[in-house]
């Protein structure tokens, strides 16, 4: 498989440990790379391709475009900031008709347990352009980390889709959270976090809660811790945690049951944890749990009775026994009965499976199965 970046892994390896420190600042406009050295914007060297340690500043006196037209990978420690001084500084990327990204207008923040960023400060900004017609699919910011294998894992922090890569390869076409980094903002090696969640979902079944979500791509990803919250989000609980896979690329389903719902409203959210204990929350998703609560029916097959349990159950309760085809066998009104025992005599129907419907004062309703032997 062609590598995303012209080098052996190895070869990687060694530029990212080779040292290139240097500060280096433009204050002109125009292209990053000028082919004339006249035309350069840099006061100085321009900065290398792969800069380690660096300190990179674009600072257009009076306020101007610096046009990206260079592949540029940041590591060690390096810095990158557009603006300062009251100037406006807008580091523009475009299209490159690029194949891979060795030959983008992209720049990479490399995650080698270092910390290289780009900050954005006052009124600047770093703006990718609209995809298809401008920018390319290799063209914008990325964050980079080695992967499982060996491989090399990028993920477009600013852009447009597609979203991520294994090398050169193409495993993820959505789109980056932002396509513009804007002034107050900085972004580090670790980038957006790395897992990228399509689907999120509650679900109350038989008295409990189903949450069930679904990871397009995960880059390091450690574990999701499990909140609820029983106060509109005042105060979340942490009521279990799932491990993630790690690394991947395709989709990848998960699942976690809350088996105590609290009564009334819940909610829910995930917290994503990545293996350097960074974290990002999913959206919120709401449960409303009925006053119909941890009801029990047993004992399960029956042959005389059925008892019915209770759990936090108050005010007015209905019990109603169907048959399978759907007649009304039997029916009990109760009130403010929580804890109570009430029995269904049974013995008088035949062998089958019969249903047992328990319905609250505020419509909520938890039906149960029951099986009549003799």
């Amino acid at each position: 498989m062609k590598k995303l970046y012209s080098l052996t892994l190895c070869g990687l390896l060694l530029l990212l440990a080779a040292p290139s420190f240097g500060q280096y600042t433009a204050v002109r406009p125009g292209d990053w790379h000028a082919s004339v050295p006249a035309n350069s914007i840099w006061l100085g060297s321009e900065p290398p391709s792969a800069c380690s340690g660096c300190t990179i500043t674009l600072n257009v006196v009076g306020g101007g475009t610096i046009n990206l037209n260079k592949h540029v990978v940041l590591t060690g420690n390096s810095q990158l900031t557009v603006g300062g001084a009251g100037n406006t500084t807008v580091l523009s990327i475009g299209n490159s008709g690029a194949t891979d990204s060795s030959h983008a207008n992209s720049i990479v923040l490399f995650n080698d347990n270092t910390n290289a960023t780009i900050s954005v400060t006052g009124t600047s900004s770093v703006v990718v352009a609209a995809n298809t017609a401008h920018a390319g699919d290799y063209d914008g910011v990325f964050t980079a980390s080695i992967g499982m294998g060996g491989d090399e894992i990028f993920f477009k922090s600013v852009g447009f889709a597609p979203l991520g890569f294994d090398n050169n390869t193409i495993i993820n076409n959505n789109n980056p959270a932002i396509s513009t980094l804007t002034g107050g903002e900085t972004m580090n090696a670790s980038g957006t976090l790395p897992i990228l969640l399509s689907e999120f979902g509650a679900t109350l079944n038989d008295g409990a809660v189903d949450l069930n979500w679904v990871t397009d791509l995960e880059i390091n990803s450690d574990h999701f811790a499990v909140l609820r919250s029983s106060n509109a989000g005042a105060g979340w609980d942490v009521i279990g945690t799932v491990p993630a896979h790690g690394m991947s690329s395709v989709s990848l389903q998960y699942s976690f049951v809350d088996n105590k719902p609290v009564q009334g409203t819940a909610e829910y959210r995930l917290q994503m944890v990545d293996k350097d204990g960074k974290y990002a929350y999913s959206e919120v998703k709401s449960i409303r749990v009925g006053v119909i609560t941890s009801v029990s029916v047993y004992p399960n097959p029956a042959r005389d009775f059925v008892n019915v349990t209770l759990g936090n159950t108050s005010g007015f309760t209905l019990i109603r026994l169907y048959n399978q085809g759907g007649q009304l066998l039997q029916e009990k009104n109760v009130n403010n009965a929580g804890g109570a025992i009430i029995p269904l005599a049974v013995s008088s129907y035949p062998e089958g499976n019969y249903i047992v419907v328990v319905t609250g004062s505020d419509g909520s309703r938890q039906s149960s199965k029951v099986i009549i032997a003799k």
